[in-house]
């Protein structure tokens, strides 16, 4: 919901108390229309957060801290040539209409002081920032808007800034000698409220475009693989012939004796089928019969190596596209920017993603979220129950959390969360162990679908081949057991 002027007032007048005579020390544009202000008041840094985005448009303080492109973008760039370093003189709200304008003391190349004003209008869809030169004139602006655009006011460097028009019914209700009474009458200061209210929506929105990109590209790369283990399958139907190549082969070496050089074809005994009936081998006639002969057992020799090797690269990508799907189903579980973080690691780690480039800007980055902790729930006897997140948290617990004696879940041919059932020593109830494999049916790919069968045995008996994709472990001596799959249970909620 956009600001109204009367907030955009009680804004104003709290920024000018906290901000006036401070100096604009850092300038980042976090996104296309984010820009973050660091300014140096009182003593204290403090972020100026400016979004030109619709209906979030608006200006206020911030606690939050986000990601910074590697490259700034070019709008960045120059409010870095001509803010950084500038004096915030007065911040004012002009006409009592949806704008701020920080009236700034700033220094041009000849080091002489220059008024500068950075007007950011949040009315909307038409939401923009503007920096305006001492002269008056636009020197450039979040959003340029040609002069062809009909119904709107050019805004383009090195144009004269107009205030925007005001309508005929915002001038009748406008009362010049009051100050509009402010439309939060909450308790505590705007900026801290404003933050709040924008900044959970906002990281919600972030994170469900982060996991798009993430399923996205794990959608693209497993539909790439399925065509390709679609075109080996193929390949490998080709092999077939290869023994009908090997008995050709052999029974041209059984019957050389009868080709001369020039024959096209030979007509021979088929001692490998009952009765010996007559078959004919097509022959070079440019080739002499030894020539013939191994050309043939050329052929079966590369079918053969061809199938061998076939063989081991569907497997392999069968794996792999076992995994890719394993990924798809954990990013439909999950519920934070921690457990994305956690993901596109297990990508990254695999080769799937290129890791995030460092470099210069390594100590600029805000630091990635910590990995939440596994779920924790515990059974209506008592005894605790940790579900993964996630597959590099399946690997984590199963391998290195998990004690031997503690049992393990998961459910059967599909893709779903490791979960451990804490013993401690003790034989688990029956109650505890339906509570656990309810728990790895809900966090499957059988959510929701009713019974399913869930395997489960002693941790000691689960085993991680060297060399397998995050998540990936082999058991023995497990029991099946039928669990509900109902709907997810929230953590901390006992099923």
């Amino acid at each position: 919901m956009a600001l109204d002027a009367a907030t955009i007032a009680a804004l104003t007048e709290e920024l000018s108390e906290t901000l006036r005579d401070g100096r604009i020390e850092k300038i980042q544009q976090p996104e296309k229309d984010l820009i973050l202000l660091t300014v140096r008041s009182a003593g204290e840094n403090r972020k100026l957060l400016i979004r030109a985005a619709g209906p979030n448009a608006r200006v206020h303080l911030t606690t939050r801290t986000f990601e910074n492109p590697k490259d700034a973008p070019m709008f960045c760039m120059l409010l870095r040539k001509y803010l950084t370093g500038a004096r915030i003189r007065e911040i004012t709200q002009p006409n009592a209409d949806r704008l701020i304008s920080f009236s700034l003391d700033s220094r041009n190349e000849m080091g002489d002081t220059a008024e500068l004003r950075l007007v950011t209008e949040l009315m909307g869809r038409a939401a923009n920032v503007i920096l305006v030169g001492p002269d008056g004139r636009i020197l450039d602006c979040l959003r340029r808007i040609p002069l062809s655009e009909h119904g709107s006011r050019a805004l383009l460097p090195g144009l004269r800034y107009e205030l925007p028009e005001q309508p005929e019914t915002f001038l009748r209700r406008a009362v010049p000698s009051a100050r509009p009474e402010p439309a939060i009458p909450e308790t505590g200061s705007v900026s801290a409220r404003l933050d709040a209210r924008y900044g959970a929506a906002e990281q919600q929105e972030l994170q469900r475009r982060r996991a798009q990109e993430l399923v996205k590209s794990v959608r693209r790369t497993r539909d790439r693989q399925q065509r390709k283990l679609a075109a080996q399958a193929e390949e490998l139907r080709r092999t077939e012939r290869m023994e009908e190549v090997r008995r050709e082969a052999e029974l041209l070496q059984a019957n050389l004796w009868r080709v001369h050089r020039g024959d096209r074809v030979l007509a021979c005994e088929n001692y490998y089928e009952e009765g010996s009936p007559q078959v004919a081998i097509a022959l070079d006639p440019l080739l002499t019969p030894q020539e013939n002969l191994a050309r043939r057992f050329r052929e079966y020799r590369k079918l053969k190596g061809a199938r061998e090797h076939l063989t081991a690269l569907i497997a392999d990508g069968e794996t792999q596209l076992d995994w890719l799907n394993s990924v798809l189903e954990e990013l439909g579980r999950a519920a934070s920017s921690a457990d994305l973080e956690e993901i596109r690691r297990e990508l990254e780690s695999t080769g799937l993603l290129k890791a995030a480039r460092r470099g210069k800007e390594k100590k600029k980055r805000p630091s990635a979220p910590k990995s939440a902790p596994p779920l924790r729930f515990e059974s209506p006897d008592g005894f605790e129950i940790l579900v993964g997140r996630n597959n590099v948290q399946n690997d984590e617990l199963t391998t290195r959390l998990a004690r031997r004696t503690d049992y393990w879940f998961h459910v059967k041919t599909l893709h779903g969360s490791h979960v451990i059932l804490r013993c401690d020593g003790l034989e688990p109830s029956d109650e505890a162990i339906r509570a656990a494999a309810e728990l790895a049916a809900r966090h499957s790919q059988a959510r929701g679908t009713g019974r399913t069968a869930v395997d489960y045995t002693m941790v000691r008996n689960v085993k991680k081949p060297s060399g397998a994709l995050p998540g990936k472990v082999i058991y023995q001596n497990y029991r099946t057991i039928l669990a509900d799959s109902g709907t997810e249970a929230e953590e901390g909620e006992t099923p």
